[in-house]
């Protein structure tokens, strides 16, 4: 049997492999077709790594992949909800990705041997992402880097995050554009995008009579506006 060619993954997914640790063991949960891991392996970037869903048809997906790739030395499938069958050994970089905010809070707060400042969090939500970096923080992880990706004339944000007992110190930002920089055009436009939310909402308060809601929620789209031109005008004048 002839080896397939390898897969490109899209961008979204290649942000998530871009944070994984060189030779680190990863779960990836969540995994659908098991593409991540497969990747990483034929690019021999990580040791191990167990591929994860809770339902069995994207698991028999999983475990075709990995046999069609020929990757079953270094990435096993497994059936889990969400870190329920992972011991805490068998994983240093953990992936979330795929799913909403919510439920990837719900999956960290089963597994508290996620704190552990040797483990990271690479976390892709698709929703609810203000809820998920307000639950980072009061559960004491970190957000280490954050960048937003395009894929399919949509923006999307991957966090890595990592536990700290030393607590986490957030600002009025912190819950809207959490770590992100101005520095690219993908990170700005998700600015942008959340100012856009953030106006439609200063409106609905303004018009239920809450103005002191209204001005406040004014006063951080101002700063969020204002971080986005300034990465603008960096950029023209690089």
């Amino acid at each position: 049997m002839s080896l397939h060619p390898l897969f490109t993954l899209g961008a979204r997914l290649q942000l998530c492999a871009s944070m994984v640790r060189p030779k680190a063991n990863l779960a990836d949960i969540g995994t659908d077709h098991a593409y991540l891991p497969i990747w990483l392996a034929k690019q021999d970037l990580i040791a191990r790594a167990i591929a994860a869903d809770i339902n069995l048809g994207p698991m028999q997906k999983a475990q075709h992949n990995i046999n069609r790739y020929r990757v079953q030395n270094i990435v096993s499938a497994r059936l889990s909800d969400g870190l329920n069958a992972i011991f805490p050994f068998e994983a240093d970089d953990i992936v979330i990705a795929g799913m909403g905010g919510e439920m990837i809070s719900q999956i960290i707060t089963a597994a508290p041997w996620l704190k552990d400042p040797q483990k990271r969090l690479i976390l892709q939500p698709m929703t609810s992402v203000q809820s998920l970096r307000e639950f980072l923080a009061v559960q004491c992880f970190a957000i280490r880097d954050e960048q937003a990706v395009f894929e399919d004339g949509r923006v999307y944000t991957a966090i890595l995050a990592q536990y700290d007992s030393a607590g986490i110190s957030t600002g009025e930002l912190y819950p809207y554009i959490g770590n992100l920089n101005n520095q690219t055009e993908a990170n700005r436009e998700y600015m942008r995008l959340r100012v856009i939310n953030l106006e439609k909402k200063a409106r609905g308060l303004s018009l239920s009579g809450k103005e002191g809601e209204a001005a406040e929620l004014g006063g951080i789209i101002k700063k969020i506006s204002e971080i986005i031109e300034m990465g603008r005008s960096n950029e023209l004048n690089r």
